[in-house]
């Protein structure tokens, strides 16, 4: 079993998800191990692609029934990724990419071979205004006062666990491109399937 996983995680709001979808659109041998969200599909998003969307019930049912390979409790949600999902992509021959939370990560490199963890972060610099700047320029959504200082405190924390990824990534504001090509070199590094 020569392919990988690569765990891409870091900072709430940092850009996790664009990230994802260049790097799937420019490796042809990454695929996306899909995760379960126990929410309803935002615009654009796709069943089975982007998420399994579930009800928190499902989600619970999932854990109790040791479905999940890991899950994190994040803003008071279970969020999971199923282990039918890891087996897929291992025996598929192609390297999988997937975006999970920080307490996910632990778990996932004590059961699985072959990862690589990637943590994506804000550049240097004052973190509530790097946040609040790139919540303005997110046109997809509104952001309660509560919601942004609930993102600011994430990001603190989240920041705490960098020293156990293999590799950190700054998102520099407003120039994700190098963010992926960052990201890029890293998985033609670990592999040269790509």
């Amino acid at each position: 079993m020569h392919n990988k996983i690569f765990i891409l995680s870091g900072q709430t709001g940092i850009g996790k998800n664009y990230i994802l979808k260049q790097l799937l659109a420019k490796l042809l041998n990454l695929q996306k191990v899909v995760t379960c969200v126990p929410r309803k599909p935002r615009p654009g998003e796709i069943e089975g692609f982007d998420h399994y969307f579930i009800s928190e019930e499902e989600a619970q049912k999932m854990l109790e029934q040791d479905e999940y390979i890991e899950h994190a409790i994040v803003h008071g949600r279970l969020y999971g990724t199923p282990k039918k999902e890891i087996d897929r992509i291992l025996d598929s021959g192609k390297d999988g990419i997937m975006e999970i939370d920080v307490q996910g990560v632990e778990q996932l490199k004590r059961k699985i071979p072959n990862v690589v963890t990637i943590f994506v972060k804000y550049q240097d610099g004052n973190l509530e205004q790097l946040i609040r700047n790139r919540i303005s320029n997110d046109h997809s959504r509104d952001f309660s006062e509560q919601e942004i200082l609930k993102r600011i405190e994430s990001a603190r924390k989240e920041a705490e666990y960098i020293k156990d990824y293999d590799y950190v990534v700054v998102n520099p504001d407003g120039h994700p491109e190098q963010a992926v090509e960052d990201i890029k070199e890293i998985i033609k590094e670990n592999n040269g399937n790509n």
